[in-house]
């Protein structure tokens, strides 16, 4: 096997490397992520029927009440708070 090959196969392994270990992460934080959302969430699996239509009333007020103040609000430029 010449150099050039040997060279090409080894920075080939070693991207391939990088990536797998770059999603493997990627995918621990997903899966952290997910398990962190079951858990605030779970207690809506227990919610009546009529609790939980009660709930999406309320946060559908809430959003359309947050969309129409959001008209009052001053314009910042980009990147200013």
């Amino acid at each position: 096997m010449s150099a050039g090959v040997w060279s090409r196969l080894r920075d080939w392994a070693e991207e391939a490397w990088c990536r797998h270990v770059r999603y493997r992460e990627l995918y621990r934080q997903l899966d952290r992520m997910r398990a962190d959302l079951k858990a605030r969430a779970a207690w809506m699996d227990e919610l009546s029927e009529e609790e939980l239509a009660g709930v999406l009333r309320g946060l559908a007020e809430c959003i359309d009440a947050v969309q129409t103040s959001g008209g009052d609000a001053p314009d910042h430029g980009e990147g200013r708070a």
